[in-house]
C-alpha cells in the first residue's frame, strides 16, 4: 500500500531531478509519475532537461505531454563537465532549488512508494544516506588527503555502508539529497568537485567524483549532516522490497530488470499507467522498455499483485545425501521448478554480514521464468539430473512450463547453505527449507570415491564456509581448524561431516530435514510430509545400508561422529 502526502500541505521545498533522451527517458517518466502520485498537486517538482538535445537526445512528445499533466516544469540545465562525466548533470540540476528553503535532489533510477516525513527532513539542514558499500578506500589516511586539498580537516563523523556494514568517513549516496540552500550549496559542490578533479595523483575520482566532493562541500559549508536510513534510498538492485510494515519511501533500482523482479513495484506502475495514461504511452515508444517485456512494462497483462507470489524453498543438506535426486523428485510436481546448485549463490552468500543476494536471485529467477526466458540449470532435456557425481554436472539453459505466476521455486546448495542457515532464514523467513542427511558410512564412503574437495575434506578452498570466513561465529571456525589440522583422511572427512551436521542441528527448528534412506523408500509420501505442515513422525533408528567402509575405518568415523548420528537417527 503506497502513502501520499496530504494536499493541504504547504511545503517550502522542491522536488527535482534530471531528464533527457534516449534510455534515461522513461525512467524520468516513471519517477515524475509516482512522485506527482505521492506528493500531490501542491509539492513543485522540477525537470532538469539536460542540453544540447544532440548530446543528450530530445524528449519525445510523449514526455512533454506527461509533464503538461503532472504539472511539471521543464528547466533546461548545462553539464558543467560535459557529456565524458553524465552524472555531472546533478549539479546543475541541484542548483535549480534556488530560491526555495530545502530541495530533494533525486537520481532519475528511483522509484517513489511513499512520501516520507517533510516535516522531520525540514529539521536538516543536509539530510543523506550513506552509500550501499564502500567502493572507494575507506582509510583515514585516503579521507585525510581529500580534506586536506580544501586545507579542512578530517571530520570525526563515521557511518555505516547500509549494505555491507563497512565502517567509513562520512561517505554517501549521491541519489537521495537533500540540503537547505541548495543555490549555494550546488556552488560550492560544483567547486569542490572542480579542485578534486585538479588535484593530482588523487585516485578514485572517476566515476565516483560526485559523492567524493559531497560530504566536503557540506563540512566546508558547516551544514550539519542527518544520516538518513535505507528508506529514503532503498538499494533495489542489491535487495529485495521485502514484506515488512516499514516500506521505503525512494526505491533505487538502477535497470530495467530490477523493476521487473518486484511483484509489488509492477502492480503499482501498472496502477499509474491507468491514471495516467500518458506514462503509458512513454513506456509503449520506449525502445529500452520494449526491448525487456512490454507486457510488464507497458501496462498490458495481469497484475502480478493479484496472484501469489509462490512459495520458496531453500534446499540443503550433507553432501552425497541425496540432494540432486530430491530435486528431481520436487521438480517433477505440478508447477514445480528447482535449480540445482546455481553458480549465483556464492558471491551472494560472501558478500556483506547479511545475504539479502539469495531473496533477490528468487526474484530474478522468478522475473525470468514467467517471462518464459531459459535459466541455468543441471538437466539433460529437461529432466533434473539425479547424481551429480555420476551424470551430467553442468549448467545448460533451462525452461520450465509453468500453470500459474504463484509456482513454488527453489534452489539447491549443500556446503554453503549449510554455512549461512541462520543468515538465511533471516533474509527469508517465510521459504520452507528443506534437508537430506544420509547414513555417516554410507555418505563417507561416496565422498571417498567422488568428489576431490570431499574425499580431501578440502574446507580451506571452499568459497564459503572456509576456516577463515569472517561470517562464521567463534565456534565454527575453531571446529573447521580442526578439521583443517587433521592429517588422517578418515578422521578429516568425519570431522567435516559432523561439523555440517551441526549446522543443521542448530537450525533444526527453522528447517524441515528427512533421512535419505526413508525418502527412496516411499518417494511421494515423504516429499508430502516434507513439504506439509504437520511435524514429521519419529523415524525407527536406521544401520548402515551399504558395506564398502571396512570395519577399522568404521571406528575411526564412530569415534567422531556418533552423538550427532544418534541425534539424526542413525545407528553405528
Amino acid at each position: 500500500m503506497t502513502h501520499s502526502l496530504p494536499d493541504r500541505v504547504a511545503p517550502g521545498f522542491c522536488v527535482v531531478f534530471v531528464t533527457h533522451g534516449g534510455a534515461l527517458e522513461y525512467k524520468a517518466a516513471l519517477l515524475a509519475t509516482s512522485l506527482r502520485a505521492r506528493l500531490g498537486e501542491k509539492v513543485p517538482i522540477l525537470a532538469a532537461l539536460a542540453t544540447p538535445a544532440s548530446s543528450w537526445g530530445a524528449l519525445s512528445e510523449a514526455s512533454h505531454n506527461l509533464y503538461d499533466r503532472l504539472a511539471i516544469p521543464i528547466r533546461e540545465i548545462e553539464n558543467p563537465f560535459g557529456t565524458a562525466y553524465p552524472i555531472g548533470n546533478k549539479f546543475a540540476a541541484l542548483a535549480l532549488g534556488e530560491g526555495y528553503e530545502h530541495t530533494l535532489f533525486l537520481d532519475t533510477d528511483m522509484y517513489c512508494l511513499h512520501a516520507p516525513d517533510f516535516d522531520a527532513l525540514r529539521q536538516a539542514e543536509a539530510a543523506l544516506k550513506p552509500a550501499d558499500m564502500a567502493l572507494v578506500p575507506t582509510d583515514a589516511n585516503y579521507w585525510g588527503r581529500l580534506y586536506g586539498v580544501l586545507g579542512l580537516d578530517l571530520p570525526q563523523m563515521r557511518v555505516l555502508a547500509s549494505h555491507d556494514q563497512e565502517v567509513m568517513p562520512g561517505y554517501f549516496n549521491a541519489g537521495f539529497i537533500w540540503v537547505r540552500d541548495a543555490g549555494q550549496f550546488a556552488a560550492s559542490w560544483l567547486r569542490v568537485a572542480k579542485r578534486l578533479v585538479e588535484e593530482p595523483g588523487l585516485e578514485h575520482k572517476w566515476p565516483w567524483l560526485d559523492q567524493l566532493a559531497l560530504p566536503l562541500a557540506l563540512v566546508q559549508l558547516q551544514k550539519r549532516i542527518r544520516s538518513l536510513d535505507e528508506r529514503y534510498n532503498f538499494p533495489l538492485h542489491l535487495k529485495p522490497l521485502g514484506k515488512s510494515g516499514r516500506g521505503p519511501f525512494f526505491c533505487h533500482y538502477h535497470d530495467l530488470p530490477v523493476l521487473a523482479r518486484e511483484p509489488e513495484l509492477l502492480g503499482d506502475m501498472q496502477g499509474l499507467q491507468q491514471r495516467f495514461p500518458e506514462l503509458a504511452e512513454v513506456l509503449r515508444q520506449s525502445v529500452d522498455v520494449r526491448a525487456y517485456s512490454p507486457a510488464w512494462f507497458a501496462g498490458s497483462g495481469v497484475s502480478p499483485c493479484l496472484e501469489d507470489a509462490g512459495r520458496d524453498l531453500l534446499i540443503t543438506g550433507l553432501p552425497r545425501s541425496g540432494t540432486s535426486h530430491l530435486c528431481r523428485l520436487l521438480s517433477e510436481r505440478r508447477d514445480t521448478v528447482i535449480i540445482n546448485e546455481p553458480a549465483e549463490v556464492f558471491p551472494a552468500l560472501a558478500s556483506g554480514a547479511t545475504p539479502w543476494g539469495i531473496p533477490r536471485l528468487y526474484g530474478e529467477l522468478r522475473r525470468d521464468l514467467l517471462a518464459g526466458l531459459p535459466v541455468p540449470n543441471k538437466h539433460v532435456e529437461g529432466r533434473l539430473v539425479d547424481d551429480t557425481a555420476r551424470e551430467f554436472d553442468h549448467r545448460l539453459p533451462y525452461r520450465a512450463q509453468l500453470q500459474s505466476r504463484s509456482f513454488t521455486l527453489g534452489t539447491k546448495n549443500t556446503l554453503a547453505y549449510l554455512s549461512r542457515l541462520p543468515e538465511l532464514h533471516r533474509v527469508m523467513p517465510d521459504a520452507t527449507c528443506i534437508a537430506l542427511v544420509r547414513h555417516p558410512y554410507d555418505s563417507l564412503s561416496s565422498w571417498k570415491r567422488t568428489f576431490e574437495h570431499l574425499r580431501t575434506a578440502a574446507v580451506q578452498a571452499q568459497p564459503v564456509g572456509h576456516p577463515d570466513d569472517p561470517g562464521l561465529s567463534g565456534w565454527q571456525r575453531k571446529m573447521l581448524r580442526e578439521v583443517v589440522a587433521c592429517d588422517c583422511l578418515p578422521v578429516r572427512r568425519a570431522l567435516w561431516w559432523r561439523y555440517l551436521a551441526c549446522q543443521l542441528l542448530e537450525m533444526e527448528q527453522h528447517l524441515r530435514w528427512m533421512r535419505y534412506e526413508d525418502l527412496v523408500s516411499e518417494p511421494s509420501g515423504m516429499l508430502d510430509r516434507l513439504l506439509g505442515s504437520a511435524s514429521l513422525p519419529d523415524q525407527a533408528p536406521l544401520s548402515c545400508l551399504g558395506n564398502e567402509m571396512d570395519e577399522h575405518e568404521r571406528e575411526l568415523v564412530a569415534a567422531v561422529v556418533s552423538d550427532v548420528a544418534g541425534s539424526l537417527g542413525y545407528v553405528l
